[in-house]
């Protein structure tokens, strides 16, 4: 029993210390905060296990009640035990209960392995590439993940499909063919429209990118982006919302963007807070009951903001399926409010559906159990007689 409790205590331990680090990665706190905040909670984590351990095993004759006597300590060690069974249950809860909504009729996912498939090295730099010997690493792991999604929107609008890319962080370590070869595939998808989440480009040095891989993206109704908390590294704003319009991309945020599609009407806007304050100052919504309304945000905190506002649908990113998630146990961080619980994957919250990638690069080379992902929405209209067609 006592090993039991001790179990528990630890996850409560690690997960109250998970629950801090999603939620300081998910506010606009400058970034030399949030790194020292990563290497603080690593201590308070880590530090009193192996202190309770070494006075439980060194010592001959401690027992855990020993190692915490002291009152503080035992009010913590205690309250780590019922957090604990609290995360247990929340665990399997997700595990159980939580399957892709009902108006997903149909999922299927391909994997293209890049680093067998592209010639010469893909990844530059000492530590990039000392990641990428590790085993099982998914980092250049595609996942083409094809979907098709019920939504209450005209008929006319039946068999629209948009492509998402989402968190490309373009830093140079991972190398430039492996995003034009993303840009191929999402071109091979024939979508009519395109979507991007942010966190487009990490340093300037890459700014040059963006017309040989977003340039290309060929959508008929338009390719609209949103910037992420990444992008915020490039010091002229400006000079990088220039660039990247040059390519032919659109401005999701701060206005209302209405495409006329056979008829109906695609409103389209998007949201970056907390990082971006364009949404704040973003005119109310246009009248557009009978057509379909798309968000854009780079974080899926931006949730209640998008059901205030009645969207059909809503696309983000920022969170990278957790980047890691292990076998059973699933993701343990996400820099999200909402930890791990949105952390990738589709959901329904009555009308509106939200889909969180897991997007295709991050700041380290290293992926395991959450590949990166390029995705096809095929959109079917709940007013047409239902059929479940392969996306």
């Amino acid at each position: 029993m006592e090993w039991i409790i001790l179990i528990l205590g630890t996850i409560g331990h690690v997960g109250l210390w998970c629950v801090v680090f999603n939620r300081v990665h998910a506010t606009a706190f400058p970034r030399k905060f949030r790194k020292f905040s990563e290497k603080a909670i690593l201590v308070i984590v880590f530090a009193p296990l192996f202190w309770a351990f070494y006075l439980r095993i060194r010592i001959p004759g401690n027992t855990f009640a020993d190692v915490i006597s002291l009152p503080l300590i035992t009010y913590y060690y205690y309250g780590s035990v019922g957090l604990g069974c609290l995360f247990v249950v929340r665990w399997l809860y997700r595990k159980l209960f939580l399957k892709l909504p009902t108006n997903v009729l149909a999922s299927e996912t391909k994997r293209l392995n890049l680093k067998r498939e592209l010639n010469g090295p893909l990844l530059h730099g000492r530590l990039p590439k000392l990641l990428g010997l590790f085993p099982f690493n998914e980092a250049l792991l595609l996942t083409l993940q094809r979907m098709t999604v019920e939504l209450e929107m005209p008929a006319e609008l039946d068999g629209l499909k948009i492509c998402q890319l989402s968190d490309l962080h373009f830093t140079g370590e991972v190398d430039i063919r492996y995003f034009e070869r993303v840009v191929e595939e999402a071109n091979r998808f024939e979508p009519d429209l395109v979507v991007i989440t942010g966190d487009l480009v990490d340093h300037a040095k890459c700014i040059e990118w963006i017309p040989k891989t977003f340039g290309k993206l060929n959508a008929p109704l338009g390719v609209y982006y949103v910037l992420g908390n990444h992008d915020r590294r490039i010091q002229s704003e400006t000079f990088l919302r220039k660039n990247i319009h040059d390519s032919g991309l659109i401005q999701a945020s701060s206005r209302w963007h209405e495409i006329e599609h056979k008829g109906a009407t695609i409103q389209i806007t998007g949201n970056a807070l907390p990082w971006y304050r364009d949404a704040e100052q973003l005119p109310d919504q246009p009248d557009n009951k009978s057509g379909l309304s798309i968000l854009l945000s780079h974080s899926p905190d931006q949730l209640a903001w998008a059901r205030q506002r009645d969207f059909q649908l809503m696309f983000a990113g920022h969170t990278h399926g957790g980047q890691i998630a292990f076998p059973i146990i699933g993701p343990v961080v996400a820099p999200s409010k909402y930890g791990v619980g949105y952390s990738a994957g589709t959901f329904k919250f009555g009308k509106l559906t939200m889909h969180v990638s897991r997007g295709l690069s991050g700041d380290e080379t290293i992926r395991w159990g959450s590949p990166p992902e390029l995705g096809l929405f095929t959109l079917r209209s709940n007013q047409k007689h239902k059929t479940h067609p392969t996306p």
